[in-house]
């Protein structure tokens, strides 16, 4: 027995001689790869199968549509965020409460939106334009990006894979809502706080499922 172990040490030293520790810069570039190349995938499907909103020159500047935008980089860049941690074995968590900070400081603006409309108004500002379709389009167009990102986790080791798929999910629906934007023609606070934070769970909801079979590794 006290043989062997000599020989064991010997070749788990062998097996661990050419290992170097990778860059720390890795997680986040092959991220950033995913999410622009998925991103670009995205724009490519809204074009061919919807197309712009005609009037998008003139409302790119506006308040309803820079905050709308606003609110779908800043989950982006959150959950984008959480998934770099997530992507690390045994990553510390504790700072994903982060995660519903957009949504929080996006709230007082649908609210400050209600009070100056007729309470009248209300139904046609939560529904716009629309509103049937907006929910699983953005769903559609998060498929190619969370196709990117299982793609980048496929190099990564994370031992919580429902929680790297739900990130990897709600990432992938905010990337796809801010291509989205380019199409839906409401930009009301109301109407993106409904519509598109329901396309957020529900992608998180089936990332967490589909993390489970691929994120495991």
């Amino acid at each position: 027995m006290t043989g062997t172990r000599p020989a064991t040490d010997d070749l788990v030293n062998s097996l661990v001689a050419q290992l170097r520790p990778a860059p720390r810069q890795i997680i986040p570039l092959r991220l950033a790869i995913a999410a622009g190349s998925g991103g670009v995938l995205s724009v490519v499907l809204l074009l061919a199968l919807i197309g712009a909103r005609p009037d998008l020159m003139s409302v790119v500047g506006s308040l309803g549509f820079v905050s709308k935008a606003a609110y779908m980089v800043a989950t982006a860049g959150v959950s984008l965020w959480a998934a770099a941690r997530l992507a690390r074995p045994g990553a510390d968590t504790r700072l994903l409460w982060l995660l519903p900070v957009p949504l929080l400081l996006y709230i007082p603006a649908a609210i400050l939106e209600l009070a100056r409309t007729d309470s009248t108004q209300w139904l046609p500002m939560l529904m716009g334009h629309g509103w049937q379709l907006c929910t699983w389009l953005v769903l559609l167009l998060s498929i190619p990006v969370f196709g990117a990102l299982t793609w980048a986790f496929s190099k990564f080791a994370p031992t919580n894979v429902e929680g790297a798929g739900a990130v990897a999910g709600l990432s992938a629906s905010a990337i796809s809502s801010v291509v989205y934007c380019l199409h839906c023609p409401t930009d009301t606070a109301v109407f993106a706080l409904v519509w598109y934070t329901l396309a957020f769970a529900i992608a998180a909801l089936l990332g967490a499922l589909a993390g489970r079979y691929l994120l495991r590794w």
